[in-house]
Order: C-alpha cells, then sequence, then structure tokens
C-alpha cells in the first residue's frame, strides 16, 4: 500500500489456483486432474485513477520453479540479493487489456514461523516478511508509488472448501509496527484465531487475539470482523464479490495511526454453483503448450 493510502497492489502466485472452478469441475470428472494446470499469477492494482485485475491460468509446462525464482507463463519472482522483485506481465480478466511492470519488496523484518491453520495441519501459513517496503514501477498502465508490504506464504494438501468455512485476515502497520490477525471457522472442528505483533528491530511474535470488532456487512451480505484493541474503520472495498471481498482498513497500534488490508472470505458460498459460474468470467486461461 503506498504511503498516502490512495494506491495498492496484491499479487498473489497460485501453484494451483485454489478459487478456480475449471479445477473444482476438472478433480470432479478426471482422476488425474492436477493443481499445476490451473496456475496464475493474480494481481490486483489500485490507484485513484486505475483499476487492473488479471488471472490467468497455466498449465504446468508454463509453471518454472527453482530455490530462488518462480516463474508463472511471462510473470516471475525472484530473490535478487534481499529484494523480492516480481516483473509482472499479464493481461486483464476479461478484456485483456496489458498489465505490465515490477514490483520491488525490501524485508524490514524476516520471519520463519510455519502456523498449523487447522487441527490436522493440512493447512499451512507463514507470515515470512511481516513488515517491508515497497516499490512499484508499471508502464501499462503507468503507476508508480511506494510504500508498506508484506509477503507470506500458504500450502494446503487439500481444497479449502473441503476444511474451511470461512476466514478474515487483516494486516495493519504504521511502517515500524505490525498486527496480524487470522480467524478461521472450519467446517469440522473448533473456531481457530492466529495474532501476532511484530516491530522493526524486534521481529514477529504471537499474541493472545483481541476481541472480535463487527464491520459493516458487505454488498452480498457477508459478514465480517476484525480483531484489534482500537476501533476499526472500512476506508473503501477493493474487491466487493459473492465470496470474497478485500478492503483498506484504518485502526492504531498503541495509540499510532495504522493503515491495512482486511479480507473475508466464505468457502461455504464458493462451494454454490451460482457463485463458481460468476468466477469464471474474472479468469482467462492461457494459451495451451
Amino acid at each position: 500500500m503506498s504511503d498516502d493510502g490512495e494506491s495498492s497492489i496484491v499479487v498473489i502466485a497460485l501453484l494451483g489456483n485454489v478459487f478456480s472452478p475449471h479445477w473444482a469441475r476438472a478433480r470432479t470428472t478426471d482422476p488425474e486432474a492436477r493443481s499445476l494446470d490451473f496456475s496464475a499469477m493474480n494481481v490486483a492494482l489500485r490507484s485513484p485513477d486505475v483499476t487492473r485485475w488479471t488471472l490467468t491460468e497455466h498449465d504446468r509446462d508454463a509453471v518454472k520453479t527453482s530455490r530462488e525464482r518462480l516463474a508463472i507463463g511471462a510473470s516471475a519472482m525472484a530473490w535478487e540479493g534481499e529484494d523480492l522483485v516480481v516483473r509482472i506481465d499479464e493481461r486483464t480478466a476479461p478484456w485483456g487489456s496489458v498489465v505490465r511492470g515490477t514490483v520491488r519488496l525490501t524485508p524490514l523484518v524476516v520471519c520463519e514461523t510455519v502456523v498449523a491453520l487447522d487441527p490436522k495441519g493440512e493447512h499451512t501459513w507463514s507470515p515470512r516478511v511481516p513488515i517491508a517496503r515497497v516499490e512499484v514501477t508499471f508502464d501499462e498502465p503507468a503507476v508508480r508509488f511506494t510504500g508498506t508490504g508484506y509477503f507470506d506464504l500458504n500450502q494446503g494438501e487439500c481444497p479449502l472448501e473441503e476444511t474451511f468455512e470461512s476466514w478474515s485476515w487483516s494486516r495493519v502497520s504504521d511502517g515500524e509496527r505490525v498486527a496480524i490477525a487470522y480467524d478461521l471457522a472450519l467446517r469440522d472442528g473448533p473456531h481457530q484465531v492466529r495474532a501476532f505483533r511484530g516491530e522493526v528491530g524486534h521481529g514477529l511474535t504471537a499474541i493472545p487475539a483481541n476481541d472480535a470488532v463487527a464491520l459493516p456487512a458487505t454488498r452480498f451480505g457477508l459478514a465480517r470482523t476484525g480483531r484489534s484493541a482500537a476501533p476499526i474503520e472500512v476506508l473503501r472495498t477493493l474487491e466487493d464479490g459473492p465470496f470474497y471481498v478485500r478492503s483498506v482498513v484504518a485502526t492504531s497500534i498503541d495509540g499510532r495511526p495504522a493503515m491495512g488490508i482486511h479480507e473475508t472470505v466464505s468457502l461455504a458460498r464458493f462451494r454454490a454453483a451460482w457463485v463458481r459460474f460468476l468466477v469464471q468470467f474474472r479468469i482467462r486461461r492461457g494459451p495451451a503448450r
């Protein structure tokens, strides 16, 4: 997110698009279907004058991995020295406009913690870089900003909708401090809450979760909650769909103003046929190889 809070970018490398209706359909009809055949580099770029969304699924032949680099189609992310550099060459879904630029993330805090999100340990999450500086430089469209950033990793051994009913996640920062909360409702099991606090020079530490704070429901009627010791205000919504919503929120950490991202996902909604029908219109399919 930019320092003024007006621009943002989210980049998600999906080694198997967990929200793909094509992948969901394939695994019900083809026992040989593999998640890697539905991989994508999802980009959501927002500025006062620009909104771009890319999600192009590729088969496994378009995925190249090594210890330092991951490429999906024409886009790639790689560690260059201490920085994570993402070079994006995508087209929007569904219209195909070019989205081309670079994101450079410079870690300020690094964390090796891996957290189990369910009792069986089938899904894990690692808040690898909870605080970073980010430089965003795009030629198409022409967008440039610097701000605060974050990098994490998720891994799962089965489809999300088989384990979770929903979750709410948030990460807010004042540039030097960060608060992260992960609220998970399981389909079969106890409610899970994970909370962390971090600071430049002091790393990231697990803490007791704050009480839940009700947030306004979405236009599709999704209930939302946050976790904070201070009031939370939804400033604007970046993505607002039938099963997923992402918003910019404002709160405070130790009395200092903080901003960040809050998301809610309803896997119960995602399992509905009408939702999967709508989602497919936000996905492009890359060329066969």
